[in-house]
Formats: structure tokens, C-alpha cells, sequence
């Protein structure tokens, strides 16, 4: 009898184990369907995007959508090349951490013990303080300046002589500048270039192929162009190889890298499986270090942002942009799940890929929003509706010295905490683009617009002036940029 009873046991558990794993692959190709559904809507909208979802430990979609040449109809790939903007600040923490484990630096150390001459209201700025923008250093020295050639030592004394932002270690303020100077700190310690040391102490064991600057073997075919106002920005690597295959230390260390999903994935694996650093210094890589805001709700680490998901586990993120490419990259590790995505053109929506997804994962009813980037070309006359009525309006305010702004901000402006920065920055465009005009407007399915204004030669000069606008359904002004 007691062998009969065992034979039932056994059969039951056989049943019970395949309907578990009759049910783990349904919710897997559920995911996957769910995935795959938003993605070709996002690709019916006109998203020129490469997207990679990992949740425990198998690839659930890797591919790209739309293109990453228009002139050539070249499609993005798996394999297509995009600039990672501020992901690359995460290479530059794990590379000083790395130099910390070899007790060749602290995250203590101020900076003083690696550069000469230091003024003394810097003296005392820390690693740990550039690693967490909390060194009073100021953000940028000058907007749009990525490219702009610049010496190390010009570099720094432009540094020196910029006033501190606020006492070091008193409070957060993003600086690009503060990570270049870690890619300095790096350069002296390692005594090789920057790059250099990336590809062979991480990238390398990382497995990454695709990663760098001016590094790899690169198929230039391969490299997705940059979209901005509808038209080609070019990419990072033409800019470069027009300044004499030189990469700017107003970028350097700080942001600009190239990459594709499928190699930060790789490195992804490589960070987890501790084949970079230690699980030591992984968890100081990754321990919210500082507020980056007063109510606390998400935290500055080394290179990467800590928060809580909306099901209260933690998220290790960060995102990258120039304002052409736009990238994010989303780790859940209680949920083994990692989020990897790029596209070759920002806009409002395309900003929010990466967070649809992670919605798309854990909430089965989700609803996620598509990004429209399909857009209408409007002539500098058409005004077709109430928010073309409007952009008009905004045109002629900031091509003239027209002093009726405040009306039109008291207005037309959604948020009124955001009425003073809105004023400020139509103020700061009408002293630049007086006697300008109108060349055309494109309007997106997102009720967002762009505005391209046309020169005093008649020239639009590297598309830009180029201004955004999104509206709400009462046509309000929600969002804006240049």
C-alpha cells in the first residue's frame, strides 16, 4: 500500500511541476507578446529606437525599430551604434573604484593631491564629491561646447577661476565638468589615456566590442545618425574626425561614449558577476550616497541614480542625452530584470520608452503611451489650429522686442512655478535671435512641436535655432526646450 501511495505522490508532483512550468512559460510569452505588440506600435509611429528587455537571466526582446540613416533607408539593428550621452559616467565611477581596489586612489582623496595649484576653496574637494556632484563644481563651462577643442590645462584653469556653485559637500548639483576631472584623476593615476584604460580594464573583460570613442574598429554603417527638428545632426564620430579624431575634455569622461544594447548588456553581466570590480565596490557603486532632491525620493550613487519602483524595490538607473540621442538604462535586481534603450531622436515621449516597459513587465492591465513621432511639415504661414495659433504668437515675440511676454506666459503656460524660467528663457532668445524668421514648423501626434527658425543670411545653421513645444488638451504650453 505504501508503495502505491508513493507512485501517487510522485505523479501528483509531475503534474503540479509541469503545470508550474506551463504557467512560467505562459507569463513568459505573455510578456514577450505584450513587449513585442507595444514595440510594433511604437514602430507603426515612426520611433527610431534599439531596445533590449532582460528578466531572469533570458533576453525577452532585443531589436531595433526605424532607421538609422533616412537618406540611406538603413534600419536600426541589434547591432547599430548610438551615443550613450551621461551612461557614461557609470564607466568613469566603476574605472576610479577599480584604481581604489589596486590602492592607487581613496574616494577620500581631494583633488589637490593630483593636480597642482589648486585654488584654495577647491582644495578639499573629494572623489567621493565629484562621484556624487556634491563638490559645488560648476555643471558646465558653456552650453553646446561639447565638441569645442580644449586643453587639459585650459580645462582646468577655467575651472579654477569659476566661482564654487555652494560649499562642497553641502548639497547635490549635477556636474559634467566634476566627472571630466575624475577622467583626468583616472589619466594621471593609470598614466594612460582614458579611453585607453576603459578598454582594457573594463570594457575588455566585459566582453564589449562596441564601446568607446575613437577606440574601436567601427563600421561606420552601422552608426545610427542623429535626428533633430526632422533633419540629420550627423553623428559623434563625424564631429570628432572633423576635430582631428580628438574628443573634447568638455566631453570626455563625462559623456559622449558609443555603444548598442547588446554590449551594455554585456557589461551589465560583467558588473553583476563581479568580473569588474568586487561586490564590495559594486555596492559602493551603487549606494545612494546623497538626496538628489529634498523630499528623498531618489538618490545619487557613483554614476548611477537609486529609487524605488512603484512596487518598492530598488531601481538602479540612469539616462544620457546631447539633446539628439536620447539613452536609458534601467537595472531591477530584486526583479533580476534590466531595461537597455536608445533612440537617434528626442523628443517629449521618446524620453519615456524605457519606464513604458518596465510598466509593460509588472502591470498586466498597463495601458502604455506610444510615442507619435510622425510628424506634419507646417509652411511659416499655415495655422491650422488653436496651438499653431499659439506657436505663432510665441514666433513673434521672440523674433522682435515685443515687451508683451508676460501676457502671453500668464496665458499660455501651464505650471505657474514654471512662469519665471519660461520668461527668463524667452527674454535670453529674444536678445539672440532678433531679425531672425520663421522658416517651418513640424507638428507630432504628442501635440508637441518643433519651431525652426531661419537665419539673418537666410541660412538655418546646423538646425538650430530649434525650439519645442508640447501642449495639453486645453492648449497649454506643458513642456519647452532648445
Amino acid at each position: 500500500m505504501k508503495r502505491y501511495i508513493s507512485i501517487v505522490v510522485i505523479i501528483l508532483t509531475l503534474c503540479v511541476s509541469c503545470k508550474n512550468k506551463t504557467n512560467s512559460i505562459g507569463t513568459e510569452n505573455s510578456l514577450k507578446n505584450r513587449l513585442e505588440s507595444y514595440i510594433v506600435e511604437c514602430n507603426k509611429n515612426g520611433l527610431s529606437a534599439s531596445v533590449l528587455v532582460a528578466k531572469d537571466g533570458e533576453i525577452l526582446y532585443s531589436g531595433g525599430v526605424g532607421l538609422r540613416n533616412k537618406t540611406e533607408k538603413l534600419p536600426v539593428t541589434e547591432e547599430t551604434i548610438f551615443t550613450i550621452g551621461s551612461l557614461t559616467k557609470q564607466f568613469t565611477a566603476t574605472a576610479i573604484l577599480k584604481l581604489q581596489e589596486e590602492d592607487k586612489l581613496s574616494v577620500n582623496d581631494s583633488i589637490s593631491k593630483f593636480f597642482e595649484n589648486v585654488p584654495k576653496n577647491k582644495q578639499n574637494i573629494t572623489i567621493h564629491q565629484l562621484l556624487t556632484h556634491t563638490s559645488g563644481i560648476v555643471g558646465n563651462l558653456g552650453y553646446g561646447v561639447d565638441f569645442v577643442p580644449i586643453s587639459k590645462e585650459k580645462f582646468l584653469s577655467e575651472v579654477y577661476n569659476s566661482p564654487l556653485d555652494f560649499k562642497p559637500g553641502k548639497q547635490f548639483s549635477y556636474s559634467n565638468v566634476g566627472y571630466s576631472i575624475l577622467a583626468m584623476i583616472i589619466e594621471k593615476v593609470a598614466q594612460t589615456d582614458y579611453e585607453t584604460y576603459l578598454q582594457e580594464n573594463l570594457f575588455q573583460k566585459a566582453g564589449m566590442k562596441h564601446t568607446g570613442y575613437l577606440s574601436p574598429k567601427w563600421d561606420t554603417t552601422q552608426m545610427a545618425h542623429g535626428y533633430k527638428c526632422g533633419e540629420d545632426w550627423g553623428t559623434h564620430l563625424m564631429k570628432w574626425q572633423a576635430d582631428s579624431n580628438q574628443i573634447s575634455w568638455h566631453l570626455k569622461g563625462n559623456g559622449g561614449i558609443l555603444s548598442n544594447p547588446s554590449d551594455l548588456y554585456k557589461w551589465y553581466l560583467a558588473l553583476k558577476e563581479n568580473k569588474i570590480i568586487s561586490k564590495k565596490s559594486f555596492e559602493q557603486l551603487t549606494f545612494p550616497h546623497v538626496k538628489e532632491n529634498e523630499s528623498g525620493d531618489s538618490h545619487y550613487a557613483y554614476g548611477w541614480t537609486i529609487m524605488n519602483s512603484d512596487r518598492n524595490t530598488k531601481m538602479i538607473a540612469h539616462n544620457g542625452s546631447n539633446g539628439v540621442f536620447y539613452a536609458d538604462f534601467m537595472q531591477l535586481p530584486a526583479e533580476n530584470t534590466v531595461i537597455i534603450y536608445m533612440t537617434n531622436e528626442l523628443r517629449y515621449d521618446t524620453q519615456i520608452v524605457a519606464w513604458e516597459i518596465e510598466q509593460i513587465l509588472f502591470s498586466e492591465d498597463y495601458t502604455p503611451i506610444v510615442p507619435k513621432m510622425n510628424s506634419i511639415k507646417h509652411a511659416s504661414t499655415d495655422i491650422a489650429n488653436k496651438q499653431l495659433e499659439i506657436i505663432h504668437q510665441f514666433v513673434k515675440l521672440i523674433l522682435t522686442e515685443d515687451e508683451n511676454i508676460d501676457d502671453f506666459v500668464n496665458k499660455h503656460v501651464a505650471s505657474k512655478e514654471r512662469e519665471r524660467r519660461f520668461k527668463m528663457w524667452m527674454k535670453d532668445m529674444q536678445k539672440e535671435f532678433l531679425g531672425y524668421r520663421l522658416n517651418h514648423i513640424l507638428e507630432y501626434g504628442d501635440m508637441s512641436y518643433d519651431i525652426v527658425l531661419e537665419s539673418k543670411d537666410g541660412k538655418v545653421v546646423d538646425l538650430t535655432p530649434c525650439f519645442d513645444l508640447q501642449f495639453n488638451e486645453s492648449d497649454q504650453i506643458v513642456a519647452f526646450g532648445w
